[in-house]
């Protein structure tokens, strides 16, 4: 644990990517209490060269050369974590994992068991659960003020003709990348369901996917969850490269429904028993402004928990988020292809 009258909490990447360098390090080199101490990626001209822009320390090349830091933001791509998290949590370094957090249950576990053996944290990157949206929906639920939850629908996605990428992206392998849709943009919306019905389990009745040389391109899913200590609710959620889906969740309760997209800056929408919005509350700032202050947001209580405790639960790590994803692979019969040397 970080001691709380440390004045800065030193942060080392794992990574040079465009995640980190669009995403994490704005938010870190603005963050108050936190200093960017190194940046550590196989291609170590691209890791010079984020060094350079945002006058970081040092690069490295290997993580066995990286200096102590207090954490670690791990942004590297899934299949290639293992080995990187051993020496991570070897040498008691806290972990913040963008997501998908691991390519199995079982290496998620095998994490999570590490780094209470190790007495570090663990966190994730699935931004959405900090959208105001998110936060709105959930204390909309908890509150009844629709009455109960009796329906949920998800989607995302959209036909996608072409990435612009080469065929050595990560997401075109699979084991690199865990897999497909489902694992890449579908654990958002999974996390999101998740977290504003604070659901307790679920049930797959039926998972249809659509897969080509490995990865696959689009889930649909129904079964339901359980909430409220017990209670089942019905839940319907599509994934998509391949086609036009609606994108967004629709959280339909007794006396009306919630309707939230999936953008950063999109507004939690009411409607009524009959299908009119009687109310939207939120959704004013731009789509920037909005991600960054959620991508602020998770660091700034990944950080100030880390200085608080080692200890930290299944919903800090996307735990059941990442069981359900493979249920579904294993549903559908798709896992074994799916996972095949991913780990080892």
């Amino acid at each position: 644990m970080m001691r709380a009258d440390v004045r800065s909490v030193r942060v080392g990447l794992l990574g040079a990517g465009n995640v980190v360098e669009s995403i994490h390090l704005p938010v870190l080199a603005s963050l108050d209490g936190v200093t960017v101490a190194w940046v550590c990626d196989t291609d170590t001209a691209r890791a010079r060269a984020l060094a350079s822009t945002y006058s970081l320390p040092r690069a490295f090349g290997s993580l066995d050369d990286c200096p102590d830091v207090d954490v670690v933001l791990v942004a590297i791509p899934v299949g290639a974590r293992r080995g990187a998290l051993e020496t991570i949590l070897a040498r008691g370094w806290h972990a913040f994992c963008e997501k998908p957090f691991a390519p199995t249950l079982e290496d998620h576990e095998w994490i999570v068991a590490e780094a209470r053996r190790r007495k570090v944290r663990l966190g994730i990157g699935l931004v959405r659960r900090h959208y105001a949206s998110v936060k709105t929906a959930r204390e909309l639920v908890d509150a009844g003020v629709l009455g109960p939850l009796e329906v949920i629908l998800g989607g995302e996605g959209a036909r996608v003709r072409h990435t612009g990428r080469g065929g050595d992206w990560y997401q075109a392998n699979a084991h690199a990348s865990g897999g497909g849709v489902l694992f890449e943009a579908g654990a958002h919306l999974v996390d999101q369901i998740f977290t504003i019905a604070r659901v307790d389990d679920y049930r797959i009745d039926r998972c249809s996917q659509r897969v080509l040389k490995g990865i696959e391109f689009e889930t649909s899913v129904r079964g339901s969850v359980i909430v409220d200590g017990g209670r089942p609710v019905p839940l319907g959620m599509v994934v998509s490269q391949v086609s036009d889906v609606y994108g967004g969740i629709v959280m339909r309760c007794a006396n009306g429904e919630l309707r939230l997209g999936a953008t950063a800056s999109g507004a939690t929408e009411i409607y009524g028993r009959h299908g009119r919005i009687t109310g939207r509350l939120g959704g004013s700032a731009s789509e920037g402004a909005a991600f960054n202050a959620a991508v602020r947001a998770e660091w700034r209580e990944f950080v100030d928990s880390c200085a608080r405790s080692v200890e930290f639960s299944d919903w800090d790590t996307g735990l059941r988020t990442t069981a359900f994803i493979e249920a579904c692979y294993r549903f559908n019969g798709a896992r074994a292809e799916r996972v095949s040397g991913v780990g080892s």
